[in-house]
């Protein structure tokens, strides 16, 4: 899944969305601000002190572009080095963060996220940020990465822009200024009250005992299109009814952000169409 917010100069997201964000992209979270003549960037496994730095210095330096990113796994380990953004090759002033799943050669062992091999390695043997200022290069990157969406923040001073937004018309702008990647911040997420051997009818008293209830409990959500009931606990990729893929929007048998082959999608008799 993952959820890549970008902030326009003196524009900063509310707390409690990017808390959401968050909640439905569990795995690690990272922000970039520009900062005039720096990139001032930081990673962490926790969301609650990712969210807290990135809303104390986006206040003290509101003036350039920022973005924040909170990630739902799909390759590489869970840790804070696979966390975005990534620093772009040795350039120290650029930073690369990323919504979706890109089609990048992982070596055997190597545990990167794709993300991160594009940033460390992709990117820069293509001529790094100021690359992008070229038009067949920028439409090359646009086309490779259908479905995705990248942004770039760099103080370089030869590129002619101080962010890219690659597919930027793949998120939504609101009207504070925000780029969101997709709407994981806004869906509805809830635990389904759970028959319990002990009765023969749902016993909402029991929802006193947290512990008893969760462990028993269906992770459910509604789908932001068509508002459907979907279970996280079976497939938190695309809603079975409508078939558009929660990251991307898109219609599941075109959109590029999973690998069918994968064991995720092979192993539950759902996901059959994709057996060709």
């Amino acid at each position: 899944m993952c959820i890549l917010v970008v902030c326009e100069p003196n524009s900063t997201p509310s707390k409690s969305d990017l808390h959401a964000g968050a909640c439905a992209n569990p795995h690690g979270f990272g922000f970039a601000i520009h900062a005039g003549d720096k990139i001032i960037s930081e990673r962490s496994m926790s969301a609650k002190k990712s969210i807290k730095r990135f809303m104390e210095l986006r206040e003290q330096y509101p003036n350039g572009y920022a973005m924040w990113h909170a990630r739902y796994a799909t390759h590489g380990v869970k840790n804070e080095q696979n966390c975005h953004p990534f620093q772009v090759g040795d350039d120290e002033g650029t930073y690369l963060a990323h919504n979706g799943v890109l089609d990048v050669a992982i070596p055997h062992g190597d545990r990167r996220s794709d993300t991160r091999v594009f940033a460390e390695d992709t990117l820069p043997k293509l001529g790094g940020v100021n690359a992008l200022d070229d038009d067949t290069i920028w439409l090359m990157i646009s086309k490779w990465a259908s479905g995705n969406k990248i942004a770039i923040l760099t103080t370089s001073t030869t590129a002619k822009y101080p962010m890219y937004l690659v597919n930027e018309n793949l998120g939504t702008w609101d009207n504070e200024g925000i780029w969101w990647s997709n709407q994981s911040h806004k869906r509805t997420v809830y635990a389904k009250p759970v028959v319990l051997t002990t009765y023969n009818e749902y016993d909402m008293s029991k929802w006193a005992d947290v512990a008893e209830v969760l462990d028993d409990s269906e992770l459910q959500e509604l789908c932001p299109y068509c508002m459907e009931t979907v279970s996280l606990n079976d497939n938190p990729y695309y809603c079975p009814t409508c078939t558009l893929c929660f990251d991307c929007s898109d219609v599941v048998h075109n959109c590029m952000c999973y690998t069918p082959s994968t064991s995720k999608w092979t192993t539950r008799k759902d996901y059959d169409l994709f057996a060709y």
